[in-house]
């Protein structure tokens, strides 16, 4: 037992030892159980005799015995649905921009050098600073939500994207060029045309779902509307441009774009997690429904147990989301060694 006990401590101590999965789990546990206590110390006993008070931090106990109101009453499930919905939007929305749009970056220098001081420019301006610019730009409603987390987000996305490129060795491509690789603009246009065709499919029913209130006219109706065509010729050409230089060209298509995928899919689980955080600050103005309305409308009005309800809620539905990234990962790049996270 205690050379068991001599082992283990001896691993600990040493650099980059990766545990084992009940270990990990283990000490993430141990993690959580030492907030949670810490919590309960801080606010054990009665009103008068706690080290804080329940108007700067409720108990344990008083927080999880108001779950049931805030699922019931204030509609929690609804919030959450309706956060994850508009965080999607933004985030699915930057995604099908700046991917493309950085594999480009990572391959044509010249694109980088131009799209650079915008990439930098979007990563470094306050995020706080854009909601006054998307309520100007998109008004009050859900489009100016998900416009939000689209222009929180797109910048890092295209970085990250056209970084990933770039990392792909330059023998890889050498070798493509041996074996002889070239353009192929006909096939590259019949394949741009498929992304075509659902970038203005999004762009219809994004919309839609945006600004459609369910009674003031039908999915049909909107069908028949010649600015619903317009926008959705708008959505095809976006397609169109950003993804024929990529299946216009076997280099791109068949070695860069695979060898890079794997960090892209890993990139963008990490930039989901940004997106979700900045929930709070897209549902700050106007927003019936969502965890950030919850947090906002409980900060002024009560109760204050819903404020710590709403971020474990938060927390938990990003971590989840995280994981089903992460088994994608693993999923679709079996040959590469699993992150450990």
């Amino acid at each position: 037992m205690i050379k068991t006990l001599r082992t283990w401590l001896r691993r600990t101590a040493t650099l980059r030892d990766v545990p084992g999965p009940v270990e990990s789990f283990a000490f993430g546990a141990l993690s959580l159980g030492l907030v949670a206590a810490l919590w309960w110390w801080l606010t054990r006993g009665e009103t008068g005799q706690r080290l804080l008070d329940a108007y700067t931090l409720p108990s344990l106990r008083e927080t999880v015995y108001s779950l049931p109101s805030l699922w019931f009453e204030r509609e929690l499930s609804i919030s959450a649905v309706t956060s994850l919905a508009r965080v999607l939007g933004g985030f699915l929305g930057a995604a099908a921009v700046a991917v493309p749009l950085g594999v480009i970056a990572g391959s044509y220098l010249r694109v980088h050098a131009f799209l650079k001081p915008v990439s930098l420019f979007g990563r470094n301006v306050p995020v706080a600073a854009l909601i006054p610019l998307t309520l100007i730009w998109f008004g009050l409603g859900e489009v100016q939500k998900v416009m939000f987390i689209f222009l929180a987000t797109v910048c890092f996305v295209l970085f990250d994207t056209t970084t990933a490129v770039q990392a792909v060795p330059d023998r890889f491509l050498d070798t493509a060029r041996t074996l002889g690789v070239h353009g192929t603009p006909r096939k590259g246009a019949r394949l741009a045309l498929r992304f075509a065709f659902a970038y203005g499919l999004a762009a219809v029913f994004g919309w839609f779902l945006l600004n459609g209130d369910g009674t003031s006219h039908t999915l049909m109706e909107e069908l028949t509307r010649p600015a619903c065509w317009w926008r959705f010729a708008g959505g095809a050409i976006l397609g169109f441009v950003l993804w024929f230089p990529i299946e216009g060209h076997q280099a791109l298509r068949k070695v860069i774009l695979p060898l890079a995928l794997p960090d892209i899919v890993n990139s963008l689980r990490l930039i989901f997690g940004l997106a979700f955080g900045y929930i709070m600050l897209a549902e700050v103005i106007n927003a019936q429904h969502g965890l950030g309305a919850l947090i906002i409308v409980s900060q002024r009005q009560g109760p204050r147990e819903h404020i710590y309800l709403c971020l474990i809620v938060i927390s938990l539905m990003a971590w989840g989301i995280d994981r089903l990234f992460l088994r994608l990962h693993r999923h679709l790049f079996p040959h590469l060694n699993p992150a450990h996270t």
